[in-house]
């Protein structure tokens, strides 16, 4: 069995680009079009991030500012400084709608010092947005997806999300289950089998898991499931195929779900999909 974010970030691994580093001289307008998310850090001075029908966030010290999925806002100078910004798009394997970027909430502020196991991440990464050495982007690229699991990790282990998938990861038995789960979603999996995974009875492990993560087993693997399915019908996989590796035994059954969960069958889903 492998960790509690081994699976889900090997099935739906986030791509970083980090495209503006330095002084905020004016405000900078970001879009909720696309399908990714936005990820400043402030080094130092203080912003504002404006959105509409929202009240401004103000940063007054060196923080993180993470909008998991396309979020309109607009970020500028605050105080008269010239704040000092990395900001990078956050793209996830399945889309802004898929469950990792599903699970986290609409926005995400950390002062960069509570990250206490991403300082290290976090100079190397301020390191290279000062330097302009042979590589620079991939290696910003890369650690900024570094820092960004290690950002889960926070998440997870302070109960930061209080409600669905991450807060089912952070409880010490449904965590096991849901790694189970996540690990084999082929397996004929029963809810004795989730609840023996997790060391409780069939009960009171299905009230808990409905508490922690707002539906039941089934309907959970039943969501991850489709969201496989889709993510492996983007790559280009066939049906009959994708069909037994998210646990449907024939293309038909995983199409009489995938019908009812999307309104479309999943060779018209994916042909809209490829090379998107």
């Amino acid at each position: 069995m492998s960790d509690r974010l081994s699976s889900l970030l090997a099935r739906f691994s986030p791509r970083a680009c980090v495209d503006r580093s330095g002084a905020l001289h004016s405000a900078i307008r970001f879009g909720d079009e696309g399908d990714a998310g936005r990820l400043h850090l402030l080094r130092a001075g203080a912003v504002l991030s404006r959105h509409p029908g929202w009240s401004p966030l103000r940063l007054a010290r060196a923080s993180l500012l993470f909008y998991p999925r396309p979020f309109a806002h607009e970020l500028q100078p605050d105080e008269g400084t010239q704040p000092d910004i990395v900001s990078a798009s956050i793209h996830f394997d399945g889309g802004s709608v898929g469950p990792l970027a599903a699970a986290l909430p609409s926005v995400l502020v950390l002062p960069l010092e509570a990250l206490g196991d991403a300082q290290t991440t976090i100079a190397q990464l301020f390191g290279e947005a000062d330097r302009s050495l042979c590589g620079r982007q991939v290696a910003l690229d890369r650690l900024c997806e570094l820092l960004f699991v290690q950002v889960l990790r926070h998440v997870i282990d302070h109960g930061l999300v209080g409600a669905g998938m991450l807060a089912g990861l952070a409880d010490a038995r449904l965590s096991k289950a849901l790694v189970a789960l996540h690990d084999e979603p082929e397996r004929d999996w029963r809810l004795e089998d989730l609840a023996a995974a997790a060391g409780m009875s069939r009960a009171r492990f299905a009230a808990r898991f409905k508490q922690v993560l707002g539906l039941a087993p089934g309907e959970y693997l039943t969501r991850w499931r489709i969201a496989l399915a889709q993510h492996l019908l983007q790559q280009g996989r066939a049906v009959k195929q994708v069909a037994g590796e998210v646990g449907y035994a024939s293309p038909a059954a995983l199409g009489r779900v995938f019908v009812t969960r999307t309104g479309s069958t999943p060779k018209a889903w994916a042909n809209t999909r490829i090379g998107s």
